[in-house]
């Protein structure tokens, strides 16, 4: 192929590879959208589960797991997929789902980032454990899971998170150890000011009927304005109904008692009716996000399939166009070499006829020499031919014929498996004919009569088809073209 054509092919190649690049960039860009996305829905299901709203939480968490899931991987994809599976792990532990919660916390722990995501992973680590030792795992088991995230939270230097994996540790494997526990815990809420602990720095001081100690805690466990408020304030009541009665006031005691249990027992009236809507309207919601994401899916579905198929076309018509310009190169190359073997051969019977004129022409010459009885001096290789060779002999015809074979690529073999009727005085009119002898010259060459020739050509047209009108031509037009009645 041409310096033209290559570059021309290394065009298309080149347009090719821009487009293949441009639908990765929007295969890349349309990923982008999916992951914030995704990090909408995992905003949103953190916001709901700090409000206590656990069923919207797992729906938007299931949101951003469905989408996460289907994307391919990345740091950024894993990281966030890893802290999706340990919110809905809360989530579950919050609905007292301790198995479902073990599994997704178990999923997010190889997807969480020990360097950035240390806390979630120590975290992962502790409840692991706490819910295990909730589903009556065995002890071993849940306290190598609390081994491993005080490794972790002593690797941060997190004394903190240290501190409240030893009150789970002493609260859920060791009940028993009251000081120990108590230790703990005080220093949570002392040095820590973590409120979650007093509730159960109570019940152990009330344990040790340390009433006085008891109540001082109780009171900073007032509900205060917090998410954590409503958990507080049904806390506050239970613990003072059992100081009170520690205290010798029964009276007072049942009286909270009562009081808590009315607003219990109107809080779940409230919320009989507010679960049987929410619970329709989940599945309405739950519903027409399935429709959503299902019409999300069947478009990027079409989207993915529209690339592949314009892309797969412009393949095809590059290949298409790579096969037409080699096809024609190949076309042009053929012809050349075709023409130039013609040449080749019109020269090489060019040759051939020259010195078969010669011949003719010496053969006269010395026929009207003999004829006027002159006898000149000959050379001795004219001597000999105008004693033995005034006409060709077989010898000479057989040679004549394979050297014009030859020259014209095996077209009088082709002649002969053709046409196997022709005999060998048939083939000597076909060769004199082919290289464009007259009937004159074959009378000579041949030694025979004008009329002799014109019966072998009528018996030459009826061995190949009696139909040709010129046989002359159609053996001439044979060895260029091939055989003209196939």
């Amino acid at each position: 192929m041409t310096k033209n054509k290559v570059v021309r092919g290394l065009g298309w190649g080149i347009f090719c590879l821009i487009f293949c690049l441009q639908s990765c960039r929007f295969s890349s860009q349309n990923d982008q959208n999916r992951l914030r996305e995704a990090e909408e829905f995992y905003r949103q299901g953190i916001s709901s589960n700090s409000s206590s709203q656990y069923e919207s939480s797992t729906t938007y968490l299931k949101q951003a797991e469905e989408i996460l899931t289907n994307l391919p991987q990345s740091a950024r994809r894993d990281q966030l997929l890893g802290l999706t599976w340990f919110r809905l792990g809360n989530t579950s532990e919050s609905e007292m789902l301790y198995d479902i919660a073990q599994n997704y916390y178990r999923k997010a722990i190889p997807l969480l980032n020990p360097n950035s995501d240390a806390i979630y992973l120590t975290c992962a680590y502790r409840d692991i454990a706490r819910t295990m030792a909730l589903t009556d795992a065995p002890r071993d088991s849940v306290l190598w899971y609390f081994a491993q995230a005080k490794r972790n939270a002593h690797a941060i230097n997190n004394e903190l998170l240290e501190l409240d994996i030893d009150a789970y540790r002493y609260q859920l494997c060791y009940p028993d150890s009251v000081p120990q526990r108590l230790a703990v815990c005080r220093r949570l809420a002392d040095e820590f000011g973590s409120p979650a602990r007093y509730s159960e720095i109570v019940e152990l001081l009330l344990a040790q009927h340390a009433t006085d100690s008891a109540a001082h805690y109780l009171e900073r466990l007032q509900p205060k304005d917090s998410s954590y408020a409503y958990w507080f304030e049904q806390s506050y009541a239970y613990l003072q109904s059992k100081v009170l009665r520690q205290r010798g006031k029964s009276d007072k005691a049942y009286e909270v008692l009562l009081d808590l249990y009315d607003r219990k027992i109107e809080e779940l009236q409230r919320d009989a009716g507010a679960r049987t809507y929410a619970l329709a309207l989940h599945y309405d919601v739950a519903r027409e996000q399935q429709l959503v994401q299902e019409a999300q899916r069947e478009k990027r579905w079409q989207a993915t399939l529209s690339s592949i198929l314009v892309l797969l076309l412009i393949l095809v018509v590059s290949l298409l166009i790579v096969f037409w310009r080699y096809w024609q190169h190949r076309r042009r190359e053929q012809a050349a070499a075709l023409q130039a073997l013609q040449d080749k051969y019109a020269q090489q019977l060019q040759l051939a006829l020259e010195r078969l004129k010669q011949k003719v022409n010496l053969t006269r010459e010395m026929e009207l020499q003999r004829l006027r009885g002159d006898e000149p001096e000959f050379p001795k290789w004219l001597q000999t031919y105008r004693d033995e060779q005034l006409t060709l002999s077989k010898e000479s015809l057989d040679e004549l014929i394979a050297s014009v074979d030859t020259a014209l690529d095996g077209a009088i073999s082709r002649l002969r498996k053709d046409y196997p009727a022709l005999t060998e005085s048939d083939m000597q009119f076909a060769i004199l004919t082919i290289i464009g002898a007259s009937d004159p010259d074959m009378g000579i060459l041949l030694n025979v009569q004008k009329q002799t020739i014109y019966h072998r050509r009528q018996i030459v047209r009826k061995h190949v088809n009696p139909d040709i009108d010129d046989i002359n031509a159609w053996l001439r037009a044979y060895v260029i073209k091939g055989n003209p009645l196939r």
